[in-house]
């Protein structure tokens, strides 16, 4: 536990020094634009756009950082060579990609933090009242980033290009969102190998659409009765990525 931990501390420092705060950066100078932009605006309407773009753009946001770190990290590392003064030590590599992936998930949560902090801040000067329902959002967009940084792991270890394994990671990402439309196309479809490959298509890629509470608002359905299954969902997921990483990388040559 200290080594994975070691390495998962290792990789926060790297990635909060390097990536992150540029990131942040940028962020808070698009809502300062924002806010400026639509306080020339009067009523409730300006502030649900504040709040709806505030939230897109943190998830947004986010899947860049989860996605550029979790590919870039490992393959980075596997063509400098410098992976070597990890793997040097007598420690299963599955240890390093464990470390890893809870490095990056650190990383990528803080910045969300870092983030929503000061969106909460934004809608607070505008005369904004929150309520529960924004926590339960920032749970679910993290839920959502946890598995997209699993997947962007496994696919930097599958595959040996950073480019495709960018494009594997942000088609999943997609794909994700479109679960329902996926599922409704199998049922369209004639040709029985396009039919039943386009559905394991829908079964293997995680139902992302899942995790968007926003949506489940206006159907009555109570967070705590979704939080259970959407946190078992997400583990499961995470925890089959990272075991296909860890077998993945045990047998590839670095």
């Amino acid at each position: 536990m200290k080594r994975i931990l070691a390495i998962s501390y290792y990789t926060f420092r790297q990635n909060v020094r390097n990536r992150v705060y540029y990131v942040l950066f940028i962020f808070t100078l698009i809502m300062v634009f924002v806010s400026m932009l639509l306080s020339v605006l009067g009523g409730e309407q300006p502030m649900r756009i504040l709040l709806d773009f505030g939230l897109v753009s943190i998830e947004f946001f986010a899947l860049l950082i989860a996605i550029f770190t979790s590919v870039t990290t490992i393959t980075e590392e596997v063509e400098s060579k410098t992976i070597y003064l990890i793997l040097i030590k007598p420690i299963p590599r599955w240890y390093y990609i464990l470390g890893r992936y809870t490095g990056i998930l650190l990383s990528v949560w803080t910045s969300m933090l870092l983030m929503y902090a000061f969106h909460f801040l934004m809608l607070t000067l505008q005369g904004w009242h929150p309520g529960p329902d924004y926590l339960y959002a920032v749970i679910s967009s993290s839920l959502k980033i946890a598995i997209i940084s699993a997947v962007a792991i496994f696919f930097s270890v599958f595959s040996t290009s950073t480019a495709s394994s960018l494009v594997f990671s942000v088609f999943i990402w997609i794909a994700g969102h479109f679960s329902t439309e996926i599922n409704f196309l199998t049922g369209k479809m004639e040709f029985l190998p396009a039919k039943y490959s386009v559905k394991i298509l829908y079964y293997v890629i995680p139902n992302l659409q899942y995790f968007n509470w926003r949506d489940f608002l206006s159907t009555g359905v109570s967070f705590f009765r979704w939080m259970p299954v959407a946190v078992v969902y997400a583990v499961a997921y995470i925890g089959v990525f990272m075991c296909l990483s860890s077998v993945l990388f045990e047998k590839k040559e670095v």
